[in-house]
């Protein structure tokens, strides 16, 4: 009999049907798995997996380590001696088994408990909502422009030539680093996506980045005392993004907003050098168990995905603003730059690698959308701060699929993500925060504001799952799938059979 407790496949196995299409771009992406290089490597290398594990170990920062410890293949996972103390429970967490919504949830909710408090030398999560400058290069912050003029200036702007020498002589050393570790990996494994190219151009990832921040400072102004002590931000002469939105629709822009699903690696990217100098990617994703069985009374295996809600602007001159709003790691909810790495297999937006489930929202649906991002960050955010939560309350207020979710169940009535884990009891905080804010000033239609309060109830929960509560959370499932990928699970997942 088959022990139900441990998966017994390879959860990013490559489908052999991957490249069929012309949109896989596998001449110029080709693909393999994770668990072949893997296993290459310690026979390239005549070395044991603790030994190769101890390399990339070496090779990466403590904080992609974390990603990392769910990707690799079971086998594979790192003993916790040979982790940083703080990460050693979590490692032992996973050694033997996946992720879990319910174990999404305990950390979640954990990790504001067992964590060092915030540094209180860095801003909390209101306070990088609502900041009036941005740092366009790392050692470079000015301040926010207030117009869509001044912001095609400041993002083509080149660095002074001391600056981009600096960055070359750092390029330089990361690639010399880069090729003593090719050297003493064997296989040229290196865990970062080379030989691709970004979505867009230098200039527009700063635009994105920018009018990002545009984006969140204009909800901040929102914000009644003692949250907002300074003078209204205005852009283009209007003070709300719901307004700007409105202003750039009238001028011709095309406006659009998705609700979007793809799946996650989390940052974290991987690939292989062969003889001649070319790469071959390595997709990489977090695979967990869902808690729900399938039709064989097997549990389904899924891989997480990010969720957002993206935004394209496209002026009539053609220029295009990518955006996408959700809890992010970065210690803020709130609006961000959607600037992606050219990776076919994980987050084209038009091959199908990225899931749209509904309808999308233009003119006054995407207004009408806009208001509630604007309140949920000011919630969000707010919450945060007031209890000095870690990363932002990233978690325990929400992952960024339960952000999304909030938005496409105020807005829409129903939800599509999965799995969702926000809480009881940070639900109920939530709810208060918003009620603070409300009782202080906030300005917000009072609809927006029953409809926010309305998704925080009556959101599905995955956690654990059971009864009658199983189909919905199937389906849910299967909306937020790629309906194209080549991860063989996802395409069992978009089966018949599975479900």
């Amino acid at each position: 009999m088959t022990d139900a407790r441990k998966p017994v496949k390879d959860p990013l196995a490559i489908t052999p049907n991957w490249g069929q299409q012309q949109d896989d771009q596998t001449t110029t992406a080709p693909l393999i798995g994770l668990q072949n290089v893997l296993e290459t490597s310690c026979l390239r290398q005549g070395i044991s997996r603790n030994q190769l594990l101890s390399d990339v170990l070496r090779d990466l920062d403590h904080r992609r380590l974390i990603p990392l410890l769910a990707i690799l293949p079971r086998g594979w996972r790192m003993a916790p001696a040979q982790l940083p103390e703080r990460l050693r429970g979590f490692a032992t967490l996973l050694e033997e088994g996946l992720l879990s919504p319910l174990l999404l949830g305990a950390l979640a909710d954990d990790l504001q408990h067992l964590s060092a408090p915030p540094d209180g030398q860095q801003p909390n999560a209101v306070e990088r909502w609502r900041q009036e400058s941005i740092a366009i290069e790392a050692d470079q912050e000015v301040a926010l422009p207030n117009n869509l003029k001044s912001c095609r200036s400041l993002a083509s702007h080149q660095s002074q030539p001391s600056t981009t020498s600096a960055l070359d002589k750092r390029n330089h050393a990361e690639r010399a680093l880069l090729k003593e570790r090719l050297g003493a990996l064997g296989s040229e494994l290196i865990w970062r996506n080379e030989g691709l190219a970004m979505i867009q151009n230098a200039s527009s990832q700063r635009m994105n980045k920018i009018l990002a921040q545009v984006l969140n400072r204009l909800a901040a102004n929102r914000l009644p005392e003692p949250w907002n002590h300074s003078e209204q931000f205005v852009f283009e002469d209007v003070t709300s993004g719901s307004s700007l939105i409105a202003k750039m629709v009238q001028q011709g822009w095309q406006c659009v907003g998705k609700i979007r699903s793809s799946v996650a690696s989390f940052g974290l990217g991987a690939s292989q050098q062969l003889a001649n100098g070319s790469w071959r990617q390595i997709p990489l994703a977090v695979p967990y168990r869902t808690g729900i069985e399938n039709d064989q009374n097997e549990e389904i295996l899924a891989l997480l995905t990010h969720c957002s809600f993206e935004m394209e602007l496209k002026s009539l001159a053609g220029e295009i603003i990518l955006l996408q709003y959700c809890q992010g790691i970065e210690g803020v909810n709130g609006w961000f730059a959607l600037n992606d790495l050219h990776r076919p297999w994980q987050n084209d937006r038009h091959n199908g690698t990225v899931a749209y489930p509904g309808e999308s929202f233009t003119e006054q649906r995407l207004c009408e959308a806009m208001e509630f991002t604007e309140l949920m960050a000011a919630v969000h955010n707010m919450e945060a701060s007031s209890h000095q939560l870690r990363i932002g309350g990233y978690g325990a207020l929400g992952y960024c699929i339960d952000s999304t979710a909030l938005l496409e169940q105020a807005l829409n009535g129903y939800v599509n993500m999965f799995p969702l884990t926000l809480g009881g009891l940070w639900r109920e905080r939530l709810r208060r925060s918003l009620d603070e804010l409300l009782e202080k000033g906030f300005l917000i239609n009072c609809s927006v504001a029953d409809r926010y309060r309305w998704a925080l109830e009556s959101l599905p929960q995955d956690l654990c799952i059971q009864g009658s509560a199983r189909k919905g959370a199937k389906q849910r499932l299967r909306n937020s799938q790629p309906t194209h990928s080549p991860f063989e699970l996802v395409r069992e997942l978009n089966g018949e059979s599975c479900l």
